[in-house]
């Protein structure tokens, strides 16, 4: 590495958006933007003041009346969280498997819900805050009472989160949710797809680049344990480097680090496997998590495995047992197309929780970047970019 020249790391704590729905109407030409509005041909109902600014076609909720199906109700929680009625109104809505999009503090449905997942994202520059970013989700009740979710950690305007959490309230669950999950084993044990998490940095970093998560979560069903849960965490982290991004910016992706800290809020959480190690060499890693029976408790063997790619790239295993702490360096050659361009890295572990303790644990994800000067005979780079945080799924 040459000169440290920049210290720029972002902190985020923010409010949420959550969607619950399970039997949406296929809807692919609803989602089409009419004067920066979402022409909805579904009826959106709405407890607030500020959502018509976002749907072209919306009524306000009277709570006695019975609403007809399909259609998505969107709440502001302000308007919501002192209110029992109203409370008790959306929880039916949501029992119903109606789509159903909170803006704003989730407290309105906190541990309503067994499974119900929420994250906190966290950014920053040293201990310096330098702004809030808005971390919005929604969650799914489907018919086989499970609750699924999808969060988004956003730090421009709602618009384009609305839009997306629309489109995906109207798609076929049922079949999305079948590609999302593991089919069961000999032993009737499978991993069930729970939580997805998006974060950016979008621009916040320019002229460097961008840092895109989208890790997913999984849950082992029929895991036969009184005692345990268990949760399966597939991270996809992204580099976009500020070469790819922007015409005057010479940046290229050097390093990216990833941990998960299971123990960080619970010192029950135990991390029960993890993947890759230390990679040299090769141009494809695997990476294969889960549990077998007899060990740490499971009284089932279940696992999931894929693998990504790593031209010029050094992985670098830093994971602690002793610690809770599965940890990897992924070393990139910025001076190579790997540098250059998008780079993506999937590591993933398999975490442990006793049923009766809090389900919470802490990711860390960050990046930094390289610039060649006097011909590429020196180079400059940041010091890391990170994006923290932290999930808790409530049993």
């Amino acid at each position: 590495m040459g000169q440290k020249v920049v210290w720029f790391v972002l902190w985020v704590l923010v409010g949420s958006l959550f969607v619950v729905s399970a039997h949406p109407t296929n809807g692919s030409a609803n989602s089409i933007s009419l004067g920066g509005k979402i022409n909805n041909t579904v009826p959106v109902y709405y407890i607030g003041s500020n959502i018509p600014k976002y749907f072209v076609k919306t009524m306000r909720v009277n709570p006695n009346q019975d609403i007809r199906a399909p259609h998505i109700l969107v709440v502001e929680s302000s308007y919501v969280k002192n209110n029992p009625r109203l409370k008790k109104f959306v929880k039916k809505e949501i029992l119903s498997e109606i789509p159903v999009i909170v803006i704003g503090n989730p407290e309105i449905l906190e541990k309503a819900f067994k499974g119900q997942s929420f994250a906190r994202v966290i950014a920053g520059e040293g201990e310096k805050k330098l702004g809030e970013a808005t971390v919005y989700g929604y969650i799914v009740y489907t018919s086989r009472g499970m609750l699924m979710s999808r969060e988004f950690a956003s730090f421009g305007s709602p618009n384009k989160v609305l839009k997306d959490a629309y489109k995906w309230a109207l798609s076929n669950l049922k079949s999305n949710a079948g590609t999302l999950e593991i089919k069961p084993t000999s032993s009737g044990a499978y991993w069930a797809y729970q939580h997805q998490l998006d974060v950016s940095s979008e621009n916040l970093w320019e002229p460097y680049g961008r840092l895109n998560v989208r890790t997913l979560y999984y849950k082992l069903m029929n895991d036969k344990s009184t005692t345990y849960d268990w949760y399966d965490v597939h991270v996809r982290q992204q580099s976009v480097p500020g070469k790819e991004l922007w015409r005057d910016s010479d940046w290229r992706t050097a390093d990216m680090y990833t941990w998960i800290n299971v123990n960080y809020y619970n010192p029950n959480g135990f991390l029960s496997d993890y993947a890759p190690t230390t990679t040299s060499g090769t141009t494809t890693v695997g990476v294969s998590v889960g549990v077998s029976a007899g060990d740490d408790g499971a009284q089932v063997s279940a696992s999931q495995s894929w693998s990504y790619t790593i031209p010029d790239v050094v992985v670098h295993d830093e994971s602690d047992y002793s610690q809770e702490l599965a940890k990897w360096w992924h070393d990139v050659a910025e001076d190579k197309a790997v540098g250059r361009d998008t780079y993506q890295i999937e590591p993933g572990a398999t975490l442990r929780f006793p049923q009766n303790s809090p389900h919470r644990w802490k990711e860390h994800y960050g990046v930094k970047y390289g610039k060649p000067k006097w011909w590429g005979l020196i180079w400059d780079y940041t010091d890391e970019l990170w994006i923290e945080v932290y999930v808790e799924i409530y049993n």
